[in-house]
Formats: C-alpha cells, sequence, structure tokens
C-alpha cells in the first residue's frame, strides 16, 4: 500500500502549549498529521483537547485490555468508561453541548501516523476529518489500538463541500483495500482505486439519515487513457454514509499518473459541481 505523503509546515500549526495542556508527543504528533491533511483541502486546522485525550486513550486501553477493536464496550469487561463515544466522554467530564456533534474512528496495528493515513484512503472513515466544522480531537494508543475522537460543530455554521483528494494534491495512493474497512464499500471485490468523496455541510439541515439531502448526480474520473469505470456510493440507504458522496475506480490507478475529477451533486435542493485534479504517488 502507498500512502500519501505531503510536505507541511508544522510551525504554521496551533500549538497545544496555547491552551494549557502540554500533550503527549505522539498525540501531537498525530494532530500535525491530521491538520497536514486540513490544510491540504483548505480547511482551518484543530486542536487537542485534554478531556478527550483521556476519553480517548481510556478506550484503547478497554480495547488492549479486552483484545477487541470495537465502538462499544460492554459494562462486564475491564476498563468500561461507557458504552459508545458520547458515554465515554461524559465520564471523562467533556460537555456535550447542543451545537456540537462527536465521533471516533478506530485501527489496529499501524500506530499513529499510519492510522490517519489509513482512514485518509478509505470512505467512512475518512469523513470526520474532511468535515468542515471539527473543531477538537482525542487520541489514544495503547499498542496495537489507536483511536480519535472528534467533536464538530452541528451545525457546521455556512454551507461548503470539500473534494478529497483535493485539488493539486499529489501523492495520492495508487490502491485502496476495500475489505479492509467495515462496511466493506466494494464488497464484489478487493484491490480498487482510491476513494474520492465530496463531504457537505451547511446549517440548514434535515432530521432524516440523509440531512442535506445529498445525492450524487453524474461521476466522471479520466486518466491518459479517458474514463474509468467507477463504483457510487450514495447516503441514500448507507446509514454510515450521511454526509458524503463516494466515487471509487474499480481497478488500480496508475503511478505518477495525473487524473481529473468531476462530481456533479445536488444538496440543500441545490446542484453543484465539484471538480479537480490529482497525481498519484509511484
Amino acid at each position: 500500500m502507498i500512502w500519501w505523503v505531503l510536505a507541511c509546515t508544522f510551525d504554521e500549526l496551533p500549538c497545544t502549549e496555547e491552551v494549557g495542556y502540554r500533550a503527549p508527543e505522539v498525540n501531537v504528533a498525530a494532530l500535525e498529521h491530521a491538520n497536514c491533511f486540513r490544510l491540504e483541502m483548505g480547511l482551518q486546522p484543530g486542536s487537542l483537547d485534554p478531556v478527550l485525550d483521556d476519553a480517548t486513550q481510556a478506550h484503547a486501553e478497554y480495547m488492549l485490555e479486552n483484545s477487541v477493536l470495537d465502538h462499544q464496550e460492554a459494562a462486564d469487561n475491564p476498563g468500561f468508561t461507557g458504552e459508545w463515544v458520547w458515554d465515554r466522554l461524559e465520564t471523562a467530564g467533556y460537555p456535550l453541548e447542543p451545537g456540537s456533534s462527536w465521533s471516533e474512528v478506530l485501527a489496529e496495528g499501524e500506530g499513529a501516523r499510519g492510522s490517519i493515513d489509513r482512514w485518509m484512503n478509505s470512505v467512512y472513515h475518512r469523513v470526520p476529518f474532511t468535515m468542515p466544522g471539527w473543531r477538537v480531537v482525542g487520541f489514544g494508543r495503547a499498542d496495537p489500538y489507536v483511536g480519535m475522537t472528534f467533536v464538530m460543530d452541528y451545525p457546521a455554521g455556512y454551507r461548503s463541500s470539500v473534494l478529497y483528494p483535493a485539488d493539486g494534491q499529489t501523492g495520492v495512493p495508487t490502491t485502496f483495500d476495500s475489505d479492509t474497512e467495515w462496511p466493506d464499500p466494494v464488497p464484489d471485490a478487493r484491490e480498487v482505486g482510491p476513494p474520492i468523496t465530496v463531504t457537505v455541510s451547511d446549517a440548514a439541515i434535515g432530521a432524516d439519515s440523509n440531512p442535506h439531502g445529498l445525492s450524487l448526480l453524474d461521476a466522471r474520473v479520466e486518466g491518459p487513457d479517458g474514463a474509468l469505470d467507477v463504483v457510487t456510493l450514495q447516503p441514500e440507504g448507507d446509514d454510515f454514509l450521511q454526509y458524503a458522496v463516494a466515487v471509487i475506480p474499480r481497478e488500480p490507478l496508475q503511478p505518477l499518473t495525473d487524473y481529473y475529477v468531476e462530481l456533479s451533486i445536488i444538496w440543500g435542493g441545490q446542484e453543484e459541481t465539484v471538480s479537480g485534479s490529482f497525481t498519484t504517488g509511484e
């Protein structure tokens, strides 16, 4: 598997000392790497929160103690701090305020940087990183288990659509192992091309499982040999894809090659065309 290699000036990113919290070095490194991707997408960087760190670390230790990779904790297992992420945040003392939403991503065996790379080269686990309203995050690691917990503005307060890979991005992976993500986004294949997503957010939001009425109308992915055969994923009928549409090339991409993407979507009652180009890595 080939992962992104991005050049970021981390001196320009938020420093945890500014909020009076000296975070563990591994947490700071994870934040910087996540912010690197956000800067690539033109989004504001986030910051660490000590209470989110504590809650996420506690869940990583729970997974280690019980040898399980799971978002849900069982009350009769050792290390239990709450059944779901919001329960664990409440246990740790984080205020569950109106106007916010909470989510987490988990991984096993990748380490901090590798886990973020793997989440970004996915469909469902990528979404929190591409949400414009992301504000603070917590990180936890108890080898081989890793987790990140996000707090996001909900709704985001402004209309925005985020394409990933970002326009002009280089070093994009040529492949994605669909079998490594649950739910499997391409169940009839394993090694496919890297997912291409558009994530949307807005102050106006509905109450159903597709709160922005998001739908992919048309998709075009072109390489040097013309249009690619792609799999499309929609929020409608997919409980894990509420805020994004996804397009996945059925075949791995060529290395060191330019690709053009154009996705036509409708959301919030308005049609929009999102386009950009990216270059794959070796």
